[in-house]
């Protein structure tokens, strides 16, 4: 008996240390794109800021989470403004990518409409609800809903990153519709996944394709830490690879009809967060590699004029 005690509380400590990836769903390499430089695309983008892509912002839901998640409170900025914990007003967001040739492709879920009906029967636990605040979820509408009434699928979807708040719309996707991730994205293990793992599979559906995008390795020559892919071959949509909230997280530049645009994902979360160049808090992984990919973002934006930021 003794013996057995020691090997299940042994076992115990062995998950604790190493914890598990988000979910326990494969994911496939995926060779998409060319691999381009930042100097490369600064200038392609600077030269031509219009492309052919039409982009959409939509509004999923409200919402209320910590500050101290959002924020690194313990930032000497942070202090030096003032700012403690408590509750912050944020919203839940898709984007919509149409390509004249290659179709439309989706940053992230939005909102399912299982979340429309009472909580029960939401593929969350009731744990994670708790701990995530989602009674405070106030729904615009559904993905299927805005997709519906709005011209139909995507033939993709990017996913910033794969914390359950920006895949809560997976199900309203059809399940042969593939989710670009960055790398080790899916296989990255952390404690805190061993309690949201199971949601997280539950949400993305068990027959999900998740595809991890083949970012270039960095060079002895390359001076910037970026990787980036021009997705689609044509300058219209650069996946730059972001890690630090997460160890794939990606944020997209898109030469759009209406100018550039710059999706962070959660590499940054807010206004104040962004003008400050202070990284996301608690919910954040690496704080360390956070703040060097923020660096680099808010570099990127001052290089290119007229663009537009879209914060996580």
């Amino acid at each position: 008996m003794r013996a057995s005690s020691l090997l299940l509380i042994s076992a115990i400590l062995s998950l604790s240390f190493y914890g598990c990836s988000v979910t326990s769903i494969d994911s496939i390499r995926e060779k998409q794109g060319n691999s381009t430089k930042v100097e490369t695309m600064l200038e392609e983008l600077g030269s031509q800021p219009r492309g052919p892509i039409r982009f959409q912002k939509i509004v999923s839901a409200d919402w209320s989470v910590d500050r101290g998640g959002l924020i690194n409170l313990d930032h000497p900025k942070a202090e030096e403004a003032g700012l403690e914990s408590g509750l912050e007003p944020i919203q839940i967001y898709f984007y919509v990518i149409d390509h004249p040739e290659n179709g439309r492709f989706l940053i992230d879920t939005g909102m399912g409409t299982i979340f429309q009906k009472p909580s029960e029967e939401w593929p969350v636990s009731g744990m994670v609800q708790s701990v995530m605040n989602m009674d405070l979820l106030k729904i615009h509408t559904s993905t299927s809903q805005w997709l519906e009434a709005n011209g139909g699928s995507p033939k993709g979807v990017f996913l910033t990153h794969m914390h359950l708040d920006h895949i809560l719309g997976s199900g309203d996707i059809d399940a042969n519709t593939p989710f670009y991730i960055g790398p080790a994205e899916a296989t990255d293990s952390m404690l805190l996944n061993m309690f949201v793992q199971g949601s997280t599979d539950n949400i993305l559906g068990s027959d999900r394709i998740l595809k991890e995008l083949d970012f270039p390795a960095a060079d002895d020559s390359q001076t910037e830490s970026l990787r980036i892919l021009d997705f689609f071959g044509d300058g219209s949509l650069y996946v730059l690879h972001v890690p630090g909230h997460t160890a794939g997280s990606m944020a997209f530049l898109i030469r759009s009809t209406s100018g550039l645009q710059l999706v962070v994902g959660d590499t940054c979360h807010t206004t104040w967060g962004w003008k400050n160049n202070v990284t996301p808090g608690s919910f954040t992984a690496n704080q360390e590699r956070n703040a060097e990919s923020l660096n680099s973002l808010i570099d990127i934006s001052k290089k290119l004029s007229g663009i537009t930021v879209h914060l996580g």
